[in-house]
């Protein structure tokens, strides 16, 4: 995951750095209970289940047993294998928490669609959340079209998904921005294919503008965040012309309701987990996914 990925290289190590060395990599993970506090009520011993990570720091995943709070915990339906459950507790939970985001009918666009998160929710705007139209921007164009997406920009090619057909005779509702590039906010209130805010148009981002930040001092804090915060200033200035701009917030409420919804989903075969490539969980394998 792109959490460990920083905290190997050090970026970020005023939010994530390890509390000692030598550390155990990981964010979230899937296991079996082997041990429960006397008093624990939810989980037995031998309860299959997924781990998110607490936030910031995604650590201890890839040890042999790992100590859990069980509020961070979902059980893991029969149907469903350890590996696909364990790519749920952070990308499934983000994805079905943009649910509260998303009203029936919508036309919305996801931008960056086949990442971890957008996988998922791809899967779920129309299933689950009751849009009316998706429109993905990616690079694995076969993949989205795969997963629900109704038309897709590949990014690749250089094509704006402003200039898409379909937005112009028909503007979004919603823009979920997976990525947090500014060049997408920016496109959303000058190009018109994005409804403006008194129209009820709306632009939800989960990103920064920098996916890959310096922060090892607090005063790099301030930049980054004043880059996100400014947009939302600005939407409430330009509400005919801008949609309103949101932080994608609560990602770790309702941790173990939405992380279950998810894996009930998958157990019924209405969502799928989308895994490259299954390897063996030992030390040269995972050296090999981090490479």
């Amino acid at each position: 995951a792109p959490g460990d990925v920083r905290v190997l290289s050090g970026m970020t190590s005023l939010m994530q750095a390890p509390k000692c060395f030598p550390y155990v990599p990981g964010g979230d993970s899937s296991g079996v209970v082997v041990e429960v506090h006397p008093g624990e009520t939810r989980f037995r011993v031998g309860d299959r289940v997924a781990c998110v990570f607490p936030e910031p720091r995604p650590f201890d995943a890839l040890a042999e047993f790992r100590l859990v709070l069980t509020k961070n915990v979902a059980k893991v339906p029969d149907p469903v294998s350890m590996v696909d459950a364990s790519t749920v507790p952070s990308s499934g939970l983000t994805a079905y928490s943009f649910k509260e985001h998303v009203r029936t009918g919508d036309r919305v666009v996801v931008i960056n669609a086949c990442g971890g998160v957008g996988c998922f929710l791809l899967q779920l705007l129309k299933r689950e959340f009751g849009a009316g139209y998706v429109l993905a921007v990616t690079g694995a164009v076969d993949l989205a079209t795969s997963l629900g997406a109704d038309a897709v920009v590949d990014r690749r090619s250089g094509a704006k998904w402003w200039e898409h057909l379909s937005l112009q005779t028909a503007p979004a509702d919603l823009v979920l921005d997976l990525y947090g590039s500014a060049a997408h906010w920016n496109a959303s209130c000058s190009s018109g294919a994005v409804k403006p805010a008194k129209s009820g148009g709306r632009f939800v981002c989960i990103g920064m503008e920098d996916q890959w930040p310096k922060i090892q001092h607090f005063w790099e804090v301030f930049p980054l965040l004043f880059s996100f915060l400014k947009r939302g200033v600005y939407s409430y200035l330009h509400p005919a012309t801008c949609p309103t701009h949101a932080g994608h917030s609560g990602l770790k409420r309702d941790i173990q309701e939405r992380n279950e919804a998810v894996l009930q989903l998958m157990g019924e075969g209405k969502v799928a987990a989308v895994v490259a490539r299954e390897l063996e969980f030992d030390a040269e394998s995972v050296r090999e996914a981090f490479r």
